[in-house]
């Protein structure tokens, strides 16, 4: 994942990270994301992402063909899916989005495009889940 350049494109270098890691779009990043997601509109240097909840990136992935589902999910919800689908999560306290790897023992691996960011690197355990949440998580389901 690489660094974001701007404090406020976490999600467009999230949503950049998954559709290369799913090879939908090879040439994806931050800023061609940005213009994917609606700029200023739907994301923007003030406010960041416009929706928490993730509905623009949703709409982006459908964009792709992706079939996608979203949900405010649990630390044991999340950990469930994380080696079978791709994914972004957001914090509600951290008001940062990430991309959802895999597992890393009882952890979850992410994308992060600010690594420290709130003392977060490249993982996110369960206490840092509950300290930094509610988390809304945007999947696709079948991809993996």
């Amino acid at each position: 994942m690489p660094p974001q350049a701007a404090s406020w494109t976490c999600s467009a270098c999230s949503l950049a990270w998954v559709l290369r890691a799913t090879a939908a779009n090879t040439d994806a990043n931050e800023a061609n994301m940005v213009e994917a997601i609606g700029y200023p509109q739907n994301i923007n240097s003030t406010y960041g992402l416009m929706d928490g909840s993730g509905s623009q990136l949703r709409r982006v992935l459908t964009d792709y063909d992706f079939n996608t589902e979203q949900g405010w999910l649990t630390y044991d919800q999340v950990y469930s899916i994380a080696d079978n689908y791709v994914g972004l999560m957001s914090g509600g306290a951290w008001y940062h989005w990430v991309a959802l790897r895999g597992r890393y023992g009882s952890d979850l691996w992410i994308a992060n495009s600010a690594v420290g960011y709130m003392g977060v690197a490249s993982v996110l355990t369960r206490a840092d889940f509950q300290r930094l949440g509610p988390f809304s998580v945007v999947w696709i389901p079948g991809y993996l």
